[in-house]
């Protein structure tokens, strides 16, 4: 059993298709059979159940148990290959969220800059979705998201930040300014500015719309967060923040969403448990780590 085996069985598995599979890794569709042919004699189990050519893959419960755990083990030697490969780095890969940022990018900054570690930081800002993706696959060390329940998987050191409510946020001359508590279906006439889809507040969003019963109408896709409260700020729309986001905003009046409807952004670090810091790395990996808000 070797490890392109494995990668070949996995990903005919998630393609069910031989043909598909041998083109992503430009070999031949033989080459593809050959390994499956090596695990099922090596396992002494036919791993992969198929009638004809054209019908749909099926697996043997042999099939099913190694393709869940050869998933992780061609993880983890991904993640092997990148650490022995960088042993020498002198930087750690942190991927934040824009909101992450705003409330903790500078707290973590000055820790290291105390520690005498600033040169090692090499940070990226992205939606919490690609920044958790990125951490998965290997693309960063340290990941600061926020999402809508807080992630708990044992292959990630995960170190919960804050709590932070969603709240409906109008201008201050809005109709419902005097407004401060709505059900998720009152909302359902009224104009939206939301971040793109991927974001947290514009997945928050959407769960509102379910709550409610309507497909929120967004009549503007905001860059940045800053946007989306300034045009409520001109009447250009009401929107879904989250609260911490807030703090230091004037013009804009707060509701909330009533009791049994709230939703809340989880923020957390995360980095996974498979990563081993090299020695340069070990001492900014610690700050992270027991990093408090």
């Amino acid at each position: 059993m070797n490890e392109k085996d494995l990668l070949y069985f996995c990903k005919l598995v998630e393609t069910g298709n031989y043909t598909a599979t041998a083109a992503l890794f430009d070999v031949t569709q033989p080459t593809i059979s050959m390994a499956i042919k090596r695990l099922s004699d090596k396992f002494d189990d036919p791993l992969i159940l198929q009638k004809n050519r054209k019908s749909k893959i099926t697996l043997t419960d042999a099939g099913e148990l190694l393709y869940e755990k050869a998933k992780i083990l061609l993880q983890d030697i991904s993640s092997i290959n990148y650490d022995v490969k960088h042993a020498s780095d002198k930087k750690i890969r942190l991927a934040f969220s824009g909101e992450a940022g705003n409330s903790y990018i500078a707290d973590i900054i000055m820790k290291f800059y105390q520690a005498g570690l600033t040169d090692l930081i090499d940070t990226n800002i992205e939606r919490s979705a690609d920044a958790f993706s990125d951490l998965t696959n290997g693309d960063v060390d340290v990941a600061i998201y926020s999402w809508m329940v807080p992630i708990n998987d044992p292959e990630y050191f995960v170190h919960n930040l804050n709590r932070t409510e969603l709240v409906i946020i109008t201008s201050e001359s809005d109709p419902w300014k005097d407004v401060q508590q709505i059900s998720a279906a009152d909302l359902r006439n009224r104009k939206f500015v939301a971040r793109d889809r991927g974001y947290l507040t514009r997945e928050c969003l959407e769960e509102v719309g379910k709550l409610g019963n309507f497909n929120p109408n967004v009549i503007y896709t905001a860059q940045t967060m800053q946007t989306m409260i300034d045009l409520v700020k001109r009447d250009v729309g009401i929107a879904l923040a989250m609260e911490s986001s807030l703090k230091d905003q004037t013009g804009v009046h707060v509701i909330r969403l009533k009791p049994g409807q709230k939703l809340y952004a989880y923020m957390q670090i995360a980095m996974r448990k498979s990563f081993v810091p090299n020695k340069y790395q070990k001492k900014g990996i610690d700050i992270l780590r027991h990093f408090k808000p």
